[in-house]
This record gives structure tokens, C-alpha cells and sequence, in this order.
């Protein structure tokens, strides 16, 4: 599935074979940077740290979108108090079509207008906090019903290791937990998705079992061995596969099913697709992890890389985590001339690059977000039924908080 190698002069590379194109590199003799046939290399350097001030005219306002969604700047008009430089006003072309068509959108074409290559633009939509500790997070239709459930999965707060599965519904007001259930899978281990079929329930995975509704409840069935959660891939035909790591040099994707006998519901194992078939796909790992496999410091940080065809025009983007931390720096007490770093706090940004330009530009990027990203999913836990941004956070930098930042797509 993945495979690492590094390039001279220390260019970095990395991630998935589910990107636009997959290039060939000579294999490493390193056993744990060879990660399936195939991979698509990113020569990312010298990565930017752009901020965006999300100011929100008049305008903005009345059609509820973001600023840069008309304007080629993400706040327009907008004067930085320290050198009194004015953000340019210039529109886009869905600005100038905005313009020319009595300040409407009526008849508005994105592709007709933007083309394939114009990137994401999302707005804030909503922020929930919540009360429990989850680390993984992921929307689907669990039940058949046609309705997006929230699935947690939380830090056990009594079983060290373990975790605690929840489902939950939104009521109009909270989030309504439906489901809870003891796992003894770490809570950094699992997957939502239509892994048993495009035209089934949604399925939930976690490192320990598979659980699926049968009219009643959510069902478990032990998996046949701990599973190496890596992420999950969606082809072009709507089939979703899990991705597992069977060892550090051998990842598979996998479908499943639910009405198995026993363990045996990982079923049609097979090397991870070819890029030019998916339209998503997403891996979570650990830095550690990440640099086994060659993949660059400025991605890893943030423990998760994603692929999109946010609006199915057969061009994805990448998206990840870029930290921030904090620290005081003072001189040593022992060498005044030696600094010492005290970590004061972290925050993250979710930001968008193009895949194919190795020193571009960030294209999108969230607000700062207090504390560390810990998943993404790409649609509304409230039901909107369109595709955005659901991002967990948390909310501090002592980690103990959560929050669901939801950022809709214009």
C-alpha cells in the first residue's frame, strides 16, 4: 500500500498509493519502507504556514460562504494592524460571475465556471463540545435508516488500552447517544464505512471487532486477530475498503461481511487500488509510523493524511494537520547563552495542498483550532447530508476537552 524511500539531499517523500498518480521508485533495503507495488510520491519542501483572517462582509454574510469562495484572497479588504497592508479586493471568477449576474448565483455552474483544478473553499459552520474523551470519530448511516449517526470511539476512562464505542443521534439540540459498548481495542483504532457494500448500512470497525446493525442492535463480531487500523479507501464504483497492515511491509484492503460465520468477515483481500479508481482515502498513523515509511515531518505531525474528489471532478487534494506549539524560551540557568524551551501549548490547522505541486501554496486552511486534530470525516453529523469538513479537536492544550468543528462546503 505504502512505501518509503528517501530521496537525495534529503528531499522528503511519502504517502499513498491512492493519490493522482503513482510514480516508481527503486525499492528501499529497508523492509519497512517497502509498502505494496506501487505509491504516490510528494517531493514536499519548504511547506508554507499561511493564515487567513476570516473576516466576513456584508456579502459573505447574505450567501453564507466564505470570503476567498468569491475573492482570490480569504479576506478581502482586510488591513494587517501591524503594517496597514491592504488584502486586495480582486474577484475570482465565481466572483465575477456573481457580479455580472445581479449579485445572484441562480443558474451557477462550479465546473463550468472554476474548472477542475479550483480548490475547496468551506466556511464555519457549527461547534459542539463534548462530554466524553474520543480520539477516533467518524458519520455514516449505521442503521439502514437513511440518517447520520455520530460513532465515537472514547478513552476508557476505568481500562487502560481499552476504549468505549458510542453512536449517537442528532435531536435538534444535543447529540443523543443511542449505542455504548466496552471494546478492548485501543481508542486510536477505528473505521466508519460502507465497507459490506455501497448499497448497505455503514459498518463499524474497531481493533478488536466488527459491529454492525441487525434490526435490534449493533452486533459484535470478534475479528479473527487485532487489526492494525490504517484508514479506509472509496473507489469511483462506491465501494469502500478498510485498510489494515498485516505486518510493517504488507497492507491490505478489505471489504466485509457482516453475516459471516464467527471471525470470518474480512473478506477479498487485495493490494491497495489503483489511484486512478478512488476517490478518498485516508490513513492514520503514528509520527513514528509515518517516518518508517519516508512520509515528511511537515505531514506526519498531525497523525492523519487524506486523499479527496471533494466535488467528483476527478482531482484530489490532500489534506492533513499542520501543528503550531508554543513555548517560553528563557536562558539556561546553568548557560546563559544556551535557551531553554518550555512547550506552553499546541494548536493545529487542517489545511489543503494541491498533490501535484511540491512547493505550492496552501490552498485552503481552517481557523486555528485550540489543541491537536485527532480525525476528519467528510460529512455533517447533524444531517445536513452534504459533504464538509467534521473535524475532532482538542479543545485545550492539556488534551482532556473535545470539540466537533463542522466547516461546510461552499
Amino acid at each position: 500500500m505504502f512505501r518509503g524511500n528517501y530521496l537525495r539531499n534529503n528531499l522528503m517523500i511519502a504517502t499513498m498509493k491512492i493519490a493522482s498518480k503513482a510514480l516508481t521508485l527503486a525499492p528501499s533495503k529497508d523492509n519497512s519502507r517497502r509498502m505494496g507495488q506501487r505509491l504516490f510520491v510528494l517531493t514536499l519542501v519548504g511547506l508554507g504556514a499561511s493564515r487567513a483572517a476570516w473576516a466576513r462582509p456584508e456579502y459573505a454574510r447574505r450567501e453564507a460562504k466564505a470570503c476567498q469562495y468569491c475573492h482570490v484572497n480569504s479576506s478581502p479588504g482586510y488591513a494587517d494592524p501591524q503594517t496597514g497592508v491592504r488584502n486586495p479586493t480582486t474577484r475570482n471568477d465565481r466572483g465575477k460571475y456573481y457580479q455580472a449576474h445581479g449579485l445572484s448565483f441562480a443558474g451557477y455552474q462550479e465546473l463550468a465556471v472554476m474548472g477542475k483544478q479550483a480548490p475547496p473553499v468551506f466556511h464555519f459552520a457549527w461547534k459542539e463540545d463534548l462530554p466524553d474523551q474520543p480520539r477516533r470519530m467518524g458519520v455514516g448511516d449505521v442503521k439502514g435508516d437513511g440518517v447520520a449517526r455520530l460513532v465515537t470511539l472514547n478513552e476508557s476512562l476505568e481500562r487502560k488500552g481499552e476504549s468505549v464505542l458510542t453512536i449517537k443521534k442528532w435531536d435538534g439540540k444535543a447529540f443523543a447517544t443511542e449505542f455504548t459498548a466496552n471494546t478492548t481495542s485501543p481508542a486510536d483504532k477505528m473505521q466508519v464505512g460502507r465497507f459490506a457494500g455501497p448499497n448497505k448500512p455503514a459498518v463499524i470497525v474497531t481493533g478488536d471487532a466488527l459491529w454492525a446493525w441487525n434490526g435490534t442492535t449493533f452486533a459484535r463480531k470478534p475479528a479473527p486477530r487485532a487489526l492494525n487500523l490504517l484508514g479506509g479507501t472509496r473507489l469511483k464504483d462506491g465501494v469502500e475498503r478498510l485498510l489494515v497492515a498485516e505486518s510493517a511491509s504488507n497492507v491490505k484492503a478489505y471489504r466485509v461481511a457482516p453475516n459471516a460465520p464467527g471471525a470470518d468477515w474480512l473478506i477479498d483481500g487485495v493490494d491497495a487500488p489503483n489511484s486512478g479508481d478512488v476517490t478518498w482515502g485516508d490513513m492514520h498513523g503514528t509520527p513514528d509510523f509515518f517516518a518508517q515509511i519516508g512520509m515528511p515531518s511537515q505531514l506526519s505531525g498531525g497523525g492523519l493524511v487524506g486523499l479527496w474528489d471533494v466535488r467528483k471532478f476527478g482531482t484530489m487534494f490532500l489534506y492533513y494537520p499542520r501543528l503550531d506549539q508554543d513555548f517560553d524560551i528563557k536562558a539556561s540557568a546553568t548557560d546563559k547563552n544556551k535557551p531553554e524551551f518550555t512547550f506552553k501549548s499546541v494548536s493545529s490547522y487542517l489545511v489543503f495542498r494541491n498533490p501535484r505541486e511540491a512547493t505550492g501554496p496552501e490552498l485552503w486552511a481552517s481557523p486555528r483550532l485550540n489543541g491537536v486534530v485527532y480525525d476528519v470525516a467528510l460529512e455533517d453529523a447533524k444531517g445536513g447530508g452534504k459533504p464538509g469538513l467534521l473535524i475532532l479537536a482538542s479543545d485545550s492544550a492539556s488534551g482532556k476537552g473535545r470539540s466537533l468543528y463542522y466547516f461546510a462546503l461552499d
